[in-house]
């Protein structure tokens, strides 16, 4: 069933979560919502009382969930990545509303590996985990306190999930490239433009970090990320050879 693989192929992924109770929380919305794949980064006791009694009837979850030592290790796999966050600004770039990100990505779900992102309860995501993601997307609040307890987001978002794709989706079929692919685009693309001593590749993030939005903001497979390999390669046999000469 189409709905089923679509849940199957949605994680959730929490980056280092302070308190037991949110995840076990966390794992009973999931859980409520037909959610099952959980990932997490350097987590507390996940053995705590507190997180098996808010995960009533759902703590297998966080026995199945994988756990990671970074982001990068928890995302490398997965074709789309969004991010929650409190917080907006120029720097940041553009941000979703919930049901708007859901219903853009889950139209790849069905043939591709989802994940949305959370952060620490009292920080969120740091700028450097934020540019990881494909999207950024932000819970509409009342201005005079915008803040959610990081398991309602997660509730919020599970549910939107769930919700949205009640209704038929139109799923294309393509397998997109995973984002260790487009890491490795964005790594090689800065080598070269060093290669080519081109300034800011050595003294300023500000171009790798616009790089690796606009690699983020495209849908890319992996046959156009190796069309774009195979250019920077002959860019660097030049530069190491012919120009030499």
């Amino acid at each position: 069933m189409e709905r089923d693989k679509i849940l199957n192929n949605i994680h959730f992924i929490l980056v280092e979560p302070q308190y037991p109770g949110n995840i076990g929380s966390i794992a009973r919305a999931m859980n409520t919502m037909g959610l099952s794949h959980l990932r997490i980064v350097n987590p507390p006791d996940l053995k705590a009382d507190e997180a098996k009694m808010m995960a009533y009837q759902s703590y297998h979850i966080i026995e199945n969930a994988e756990i990671f030592s970074s982001v990068d290790e928890a995302i490398e796999d997965l074709a789309v990545v969004v991010a929650t966050t409190a917080r907006l600004g120029h720097e940041r770039g553009p941000s979703w509303e919930p049901r708007e990100v859901v219903k853009e990505v889950l139209k790849f779900a069905g043939e591709n590996k989802i994940g949305f992102m959370f952060g620490r309860e009292e920080r969120g995501l740091s700028n450097e985990e934020l540019r990881r993601a494909h999207f950024l997307t932000t819970i509409p609040a009342y201005r005079s306190y915008p803040s959610l307890n990081l398991s309602q987001a997660a509730m919020l978002y599970a549910y939107t999930i769930y919700d949205t794709i009640r209704e038929p989706i139109s799923s294309p079929k393509e397998k997109l490239a995973q984002e260790n692919d487009l890491q490795l685009l964005h790594r090689r693309i800065m080598e070269t433009m060093a290669k080519l001593e081109f300034r800011e590749a050595n003294e300023s993030d500000h171009f790798s970090r616009i790089l690796r939005r606009a690699i983020g903001r495209t849908y890319w497979e992996k046959r156009d990320v190796a069309v774009f390999l195979k250019i920077v390669k002959q860019i660097e046999w030049y530069l190491d050879n012919r120009c030499k000469e």
